[in-house]
This record gives structure tokens, sequence and C-alpha cells, in this order.
């Protein structure tokens, strides 16, 4: 590794990435007239080195050169293991005193024991005698008996703390343990070294920047309807195990991805050849295998150091920045937020705004009984909704979950707000008869179906009904519509009828609508 002075450049800056991070440092450095080389080290293993960045900024300085490492440091677990040790060796002499308290209660009750019996012998010798009486007997066994009580409760006692004490002894043996397997490994580590050369004695400002895997982070809403107003909350969820903690910076959210090539994927020939041998397989492919992962090990540090000089340009928030795999959008949050490497969700909030919906009912009877709330919003905002779960309140009462799919500004959406019971749906099958046909006929079936729609609410409401009929893939099938009362607002190619309803409170309106199907008589039809 190259010597050079260690600087201290803490996290400044964090973007999260749909599945990565790129984590900024910025330390202060100064810099005499001649070569001066620094070291940032501790780095977490999942940095990848061939996105390592590095910017010196300073008066007549120059970056010369700048190299990635990995090594291995011994785990920093000692203290632990010690602190550990020293807690199984308190939980032993706690059952240890536990165990000597017993053993003196048990030696009480055998006390008692042989001075019940010397005592019953000598009492009753002197009772016999005349020298005491019974009430001296009864005394003394009143005596002996509680004394024999209390040693055995103080000894259950004994047992009830002694079980505890044995699995707090478990416990701390089974930290140790796990503690000791792990102080034996080694924790690999990143380290970024670079060569500054100054013309005159100066102090510079480095700022590294890298890429890590083990974090990502995803859209998430709250969306509240107060009469025909839709708030809406945009949130983010941020979560990482990249092996350090970000500490509460500036944290910026891209929805760029770098995709699974780092160059533009491309076709090769795909040849099929007659099958070989297992054992030939394994010999052609193995020095192959060696020599590529050869050339992959030696890959990285080389790109690193031809890279490592460049600078990170600062991007606005909401601005479209090239990025890895394509082009995204940065949604800058607005406030710092501290996320540790837990693995556990942390959300900020990104917005909040208000959007004009226009509400009606959806009934897909088929489907479900149901009528379900459904808002057609426009969105207002300059944002672009992102694909992600989002819990619906209808005023500050929780009524569901639905989920948004990619929503551009100024783009019309539709969302699910939970079902409303005070809109009944009821779809009966009202005939169903197959005419009889001779040999080499045509048979037809007769299917017809009624849709009662209520509502019982106060105010008038709008209901879009939703039905269809089959369609035939074969020529010799045919569907006719025979009745359809009242006539749909929509009949599209695919059989789907559409019905738009305007119900006053406390109104019902019925659908009736009859299809036929006519095949021939030896044929079979699938699908009814």
């Amino acid at each position: 590794m190259t010597e050079g002075t260690g600087l201290d450049a803490p996290i400044t800056a964090v973007t999260v990435f749909q599945d990565g991070a790129r984590v900024v440092r910025s330390g202060l450095v100064n810099v005499e007239p001649g070569l001066r080389p620094v070291v940032i080290g501790n780095l977490p293993a999942a940095v990848d080195p061939e996105s390592v960045r590095i910017a010196a900024r300073g008066r007549d300085l120059a970056l010369l050169n700048v190299e990635v490492h990995r090594g291995y440091a011994a785990d920093p677990l000692r203290e632990e293991t010690a602190r550990l040790r020293s807690e199984v060796e308190r939980c032993r002499d706690a059952v240890q005193a536990l165990d000597d308290e017993d053993a003196a209660e048990q030696a009480r009750l055998g006390f008692f024991g042989y001075l019940s019996e010397a005592a019953a012998t000598a009492l009753a010798r002197a009772v016999s005698s005349g020298r005491a009486g019974h009430d001296d007997l009864s005394r003394m066994a009143g005596h002996l008996s509680d004394g024999t009580a209390s040693a055995l409760g103080r000894r259950r006692e004994i047992s009830a703390r002694r079980r505890a004490a044995h699995r707090e002894l478990e416990a701390a043996e089974q930290r140790l343990a796990a503690a000791e397997q792990r102080a034996g490994r080694s924790v690999p580590f990143v380290e970024v070294s670079a060569v500054l050369e100054a013309s005159a004695a100066t102090r510079a400002e480095v700022e590294l920047s890298y890429h890590v895997s083990g974090a990502s982070w995803r859209p998430l809403y709250d969306l509240g309807l107060t009469g025909e107003r839709l708030a809406v909350a945009y949130l983010a969820e941020v979560t990482q195990q990249t092996g350090e903690d970000w500490p509460a910076v500036e944290l910026v959210l891209s929805t760029t991805r770098r995709g699974l090539h780092k160059t533009l994927p491309e076709l090769h020939p795909w040849y099929v050849s007659r099958a070989t041998p297992v054992h030939q397989r394994m010999q052609a492919g193995g020095p192959e295998w060696r020599a590529r992962s050869r050339a992959e090990d030696a890959a990285p540090a080389a790109l690193a150091a031809a890279v490592g000089s460049s600078a990170e340009s600062e991007v606005a928030p909401l601005a479209v920045e090239p990025g890895e795999s394509g082009v995204g959008l940065l949604y800058r949050a607005p406030r710092p937020l501290a996320v540790p490497a837990d693995g556990g969700p942390h959300k900020i909030m990104l917005a909040r705004f208000e959007l004009d919906a226009a509400l009606d009912h959806l009934a897909v009877p088929v489907l479900a009984p149901e009528a379900y709330l459904r808002a057609t919003v426009t969105n207002g905002s300059s944002l672009l909704l992102l694909p992600g779960p989002a819990r619906v309140f209808h005023d500050t009462q929780f009524v569901g979950e639905t989920f948004l799919e990619t929503v551009a500004a100024g783009e019309e959406f539709e969302l699910q707000l939970g079902v409303d019971d005070q809109i009944r749906v009821e779809r009966e099958l009202r005939r169903r008869s197959t005419s009889k046909a001779v040999i080499g006929g045509t048979r037809t079936i007769d299917i017809a179906f009624e849709i009662t729609v209520e509502n019982h609410r106060t105010n008038k409401v709008q209901v879009s009904v939703h039905d269809h009929i089959p369609v035939s893939a074969d020529g010799e099938i045919k569907v006719r519509s025979r009745e359809t009362s009242p006539n749909p607002a929509e009949h599209d190619d695919l059989g789907e009828l559409t019905w738009e309803l305007s119900l006053e409170g406390g109104q019902a309106a019925t659908i009736r609508h009859r299809f036929t199907v006519e095949h021939p008589a030896q044929v079979t039809v699938a699908g009814l």
C-alpha cells in the first residue's frame, strides 16, 4: 500500500439509487511545496473500485495519481470479547453463589431432621416420667415444623433464582461463542490513496466519491381524500446495509439504475452442436476460466487509476442528469436524514401537495359484488410519481391500500379508493337454455343476465358498470348480442359492455343483457 498521511474525510452527501448509492466524503489538508501523498482509509468492502472519483481543489495544486487498494484488518472485537468473557464469569459466580446458598439450606434441613428425632426421643421420656406435658411436645413439634417449612420455601426460591441465573449464563456463553468465532476472521476494507503536488504552500479540499451496493429506496404515498380534493404525501423509504452508517447529511434520491451491463448489451451468434462428454468440457474450460479471472481481477485497479482524478458536478433538484445507464430524475430531500447500516426502513417526506379529484364508482359484478370508489386525477405537480404502494384515507379514516403506477407531470390517472358498501350491486343469471338440433344442424345457447345497482347514499352518485359477453375464437361458433337494456355507453370488439348510471339518493337501476352462442351440433363449446 502507498504510504501517506491519513485524511479525515467524513461523509458529506449521499445519493441513493434504486440499486446502490453514491457516497461523497470531503476533507481539508495542508500541502507544502512538492509531493504530498494522502490516504483515505476504512472504507467499506462494498465500494466499487471502478466508481472511485477524487477531486482536489486549491491554488497551485495538481492531482497526480489515484490508487484503490483492498485489504484485510483484524476484527476489532477483542475488547468486546473480553467484556463478554467477564460477563460469563460473573454469571457463573452468580450460579455458584446460589448453589452454595442452596447447600446451606439443605444442611439446615438435615439439622432439623436430626433435631426432630433427638427431641422426639427426649420428650417422649420426659412425658412418660411426668417432667413434661403434651403442650411442651406440641410447641416443640410446631417449632420444628415451622423451621422445616421455612427452609423448604427458601430452597424453592433459590431454585427459581438459580434457573433464571442458568438461562442468563447460557445466553452469555452463546454471545461469547459467537464473538470468539467472529474474532478469528479478518475484516475486508478499501483504502484510497492519492498524490498531490503543490508549487507553493496551500490548503487543499479533497472530495472523494464512490458507489456502494447494498442500498436502495422506494417511493411511498399517503393519499387523503376530503370532498373532491386529494392530498398527496410523497415519501421515500431508504434502506442500506453498505457497512458504514450515513450521518445526517444532504440526501438525494435518484431514479437512475445502473443496469445489468457495463456496456450496451450485444447479441452474439447462438450456436448448437453435438454434445461433448462432461470430462472433455471440464478440461477445455479450466484454463480459459483461470485466465479470464486473472484479467478481471487486474481491471479495477487500472481503471481506478485512469479515471480517479475526474470530479463530479453538482445537479439541481428535480433536474435530468445523465446516469450510469441512461437518464433519471433527482429528488433532493428537504432535510438531512441519518441512515444507519442496519437494513431497516428509514422514511422521509419528499413533498406534499393537493390535486382535484373527479369521483365516481366502478362496478364489475362478474368479478366482485362490490362498488369501488374511483378518483380520476390529473397530476398537477411538477413531480414524476414513481410506482409504489399507497395508503388511502377518507378524511382521517384509513380505508385500505392501493398501488400507484408511474405518473408523469400533467398526466391523468385513476385511483381505487376502497369499497363503498352503500352502493349495492348484484348480478344474476336469468336464462340459460339450449335448443335441440338434428344431426348436422346448429344448436343455440341462449343466456341472459340481470344486474341491479342500488344507491343507499343520500346524495347523487355516478356508477360505471362493466360486464361482458363471450368472444368467439372459432369461425363456426357465432356469438350474437340479442338484447341490452338500457343500451350500453360502450361495446368494444372484445365483448366488454359499459353502462354509465346516474343515481339519485335511494334510487336503483336494473341492467339486462342477453346473448346467444350458435355452434354446430357436433361441436362442444368450451368457456361457458
